[in-house]
């Protein structure tokens, strides 16, 4: 009985000292913004403090924290949680320690720069944003801004068919055209600003950078002809000037305004305001401007039940939609038994948009549906399926391939090679994707594409020459990634001291960015576990290398 009255205490003790965190991390990267999950069974409790340093949380909700760290040294992080179950709360707090140097204090560049000889902007659009904006300026002009990747299928797509259109050239004369490598240091103060969240992504702004459209994804000439137009029509409306007119409210609240800042509010991941700004409207304009916020904000707090209630209701109210085809495959992933009831409308979808006249609004081509109903297959279990639609997708992209003013096309056979490993057909991949590269040398892009192809056929030897070169061709965040790539060959060699210095050197010469919107932070977060992973490895070997533990 004694033991039990001296036991209790200590029992409630440690039960108050276990935390309610799924895990804490001890160390990160200056500028790094870490995430936190509570424990299964708690929540974060959104109307009490929590700081991160002497700052604020950057995002508190129910079930994730996340706190960006500002500054070097030890900083302690203090947050609050409650049982699901509403009988307790408690604050809990842990200290990070935090390495690395600042931007200001950097000594060399936070990412790798991109080449002298690298990949020019397309023609008639500039790659520097100062130089840019000042003409604008000085001309009193909009500025049109495309956001791009280098390996990103749809943004290559523009610059092979629309920009080249007629159409465009001429409804985009009175613009400023600017182009930004996504993975360049010279977009990223503009991607900050603007916020873009995917490729490619284009913007008509003022001189003064304020926004009035964008689209995303790939559109034809005569559809980016049209958004111009648009665009051009709002010149003394920014979407920001629209917003401070609805914040009036009465006749300023048109059902126009509130969906021009719904939506921009949406692309900018601020959610916040969006179910208020869409209150009481009816259209279906507003209906399904309402739905795809909810479910990207879904998606952007890893609610799953959310979207996908979301996705079913975005399918349910809008079966014409070209997105119908995405919204079912979306479907089909999380929640068999409803992507199968699907299927016939899917179907009737993909035939009908794939000769629509309006096929160059909806973002897609023929092959892109195709591929999307071959991907909608294989989330259902459907493989034999799948294999023939992926199949006959790789070769509507072949026939697109052949349209392309390129005597190589980029754009069709990036997204060819996907579809031909979904067909089976690997090895037609594989030497689809040599030809670019030996079409392409000096190219990161596919380099890095037949690297990795080799590595997931197991053939790790043939894919590190590729490595090597997609490392020495990439620049930002794609050196990142190949840099990654060419430590995990290194593992799979066997050579797992020289995998640590590829990521140790990587680290060494690279800044977190201040902007959470700059996706070289998890590139980075991605290398620090690769290197963490590569230590554990180090260490059973140097353990057996001691010479204090060798025997005579």
């Amino acid at each position: 009985m004694t033991f039990l009255l001296f036991a209790l205490p200590l029992l409630s003790a440690a039960a108050e000292d276990a935390s309610l965190l799924q895990s804490r991390p001890t160390s990160a990267l200056i500028y790094e913004t870490i995430e936190l999950k509570p424990a299964a069974g708690h929540h974060f409790n959104v109307e009490a403090p929590q700081k991160c340093g002497k700052d604020r949380a950057e995002e508190v909700l129910p079930n994730r924290f996340r706190c960006q760290l500002k500054s070097a040294g030890k900083v302690p992080v203090l947050l609050s949680l409650c049982d699901d179950a509403k009988t307790f709360c408690r604050q809990e707090s842990f200290d990070v320690e935090v390495r690395g140097v600042s931007r200001t204090t950097a000594k060399t560049s936070p990412v790798k720069a991109s080449p002298k000889n690298g990949r020019h902007a397309p023609e008639g659009f500039l790659d520097a944003p100062a130089k840019a904006r000042a003409l604008a300026r000085r001309e009193g002009r909009l500025l049109f801004i495309d956001f791009y990747a280098i390996w990103c299928p749809p943004c290559n797509e523009l610059e092979e068919y629309a920009f080249p259109d007629p159409a465009f050239r001429a409804a985009s004369e009175d613009f400023v055209k600017v182009a930004l490598d996504a993975d360049a240091e010279s977009s990223f103060d503009w991607k900050s600003h603007f916020k873009v969240g995917g490729y490619p992504t284009l913007i008509v702004a003022d001189s003064d950078l304020r926004e009035l459209g964008r689209i995303v994804d790939f559109r034809s000439g005569p559809a980016l002809a049209k958004f111009l137009e648009q665009a051009k029509a709002f010149k003394d409306e920014p979407i920001e000037t629209a917003a401070k007119l609805l914040a009036k409210g009465g006749p300023e609240a048109t059902e126009l305004r509130r969906l021009r800042v719904a939506h921009w509010r949406a692309e900018r991941g601020e959610f916040s305001e969006i179910e208020n700004l869409l209150s009481g409207l009816t259209s279906p304009a507003a209906r399904r401007e309402l739905l795809l916020a909810r479910r990207e904000k879904a998606r952007r707090e890893e609610d799953a039940a959310a979207r996908l209630g979301a996705t079913k209701d975005l399918a349910a109210a809008f079966p014409n939609d070209p997105a119908f085809v995405e919204w079912a495959e979306a479907i089909a992933e999380e929640d068999k038994a409803s992507g199968e009831i699907l299927r016939p409308a899917l179907i009737r979808s993909v035939e009908t948009w794939s000769v629509s006249p309006l096929l160059g609004e909806t973002g897609n081509s023929a092959a892109d549906f195709l591929s999307n109903q071959a991907s909608f297959y294989e989330a259902l279990g459907s493989t034999a399926e799948a294999k023939a639609v992926y199949s006959k997708a790789a070769d509507a992209y072949a026939a697109q391939a052949s349209a392309s003013p390129l005597k190589v096309p980029r754009a069709a056979n990036l997204a060819r090679i996907f579809n031909l490993k979904g067909a089976g057909r690997k090895e037609e991949a594989l030497t689809l994707t040599k030809s670019l590269v030996e079409a392409y040398p000096g190219e990161f892009t596919f380099n890095y594409e037949y690297a990795s192809s080799l590595s997931d056929d197991g053939r790790a030897s043939d894919a590190y020459p590729y490595a090597v070169k997609a490392v020495e061709s990439g620049y930002g965040d794609n050196w990142l990634r190949a840099v990654r790539l060419k430590a995990e060959l290194e593992l799979k060699l066997g050579r797992t001291e020289e995998a640590g210095k590829t990521v140790d050197e990587a680290l060494a010469q690279t800044v977190m960015p201040q902007s959470t919107a700059v996706r070289t932070g998890r590139y980075l977060i991605a290398l620090r576990r690769l290197r963490a992973k590569i230590g554990q490895q180090l260490a059973p070997a140097r353990v057996l290398d001691d010479p204090a533990r060798r025997r005579d």
